[in-house]
C-alpha cells in the first residue's frame, strides 16, 4: 500500500479485512466508525474502523447498510 497516498483523494481503497462481529457504528460528520468485537471475545484487541465518507449523508448511507449485512437494528 502507498504509504504517501491520501485516503480523502485517492480513487481506489484497499480492501481490509476486520476479524470479528460488527457490534455498533457511529456517525461523526462525514466520518463513519464501524466498532468490531474481538473474534477471542477478549476486549483488550477489539478494533475501531474509521471511514472517512464524501460528507454526513453519505455515511449514514453506508452505515444503514452495514447495520443491515450484519444484522444490527437500523439507527432511529
Amino acid at each position: 500500500m502507498n504509504t504517501q497516498a491520501n485516503p480523502m483523494t485517492d480513487a481506489h481503497r484497499p480492501t481490509l479485512r476486520m476479524k470479528g462481529m460488527l457490534t455498533g457504528t457511529w456517525v461523526v460528520g462525514p466520518v463513519l466508525q464501524l466498532w468490531f468485537q474481538s473474534p477471542t471475545g477478549d476486549s483488550s484487541d477489539s478494533q475501531i474502523f474509521e471511514m472517512r465518507c464524501n460528507d454526513e449523508r453519505q455515511a449514514k448511507a453506508i452505515e444503514a447498510h452495514h447495520r443491515k449485512v450484519w444484522g444490527l437494528e437500523p439507527v432511529q
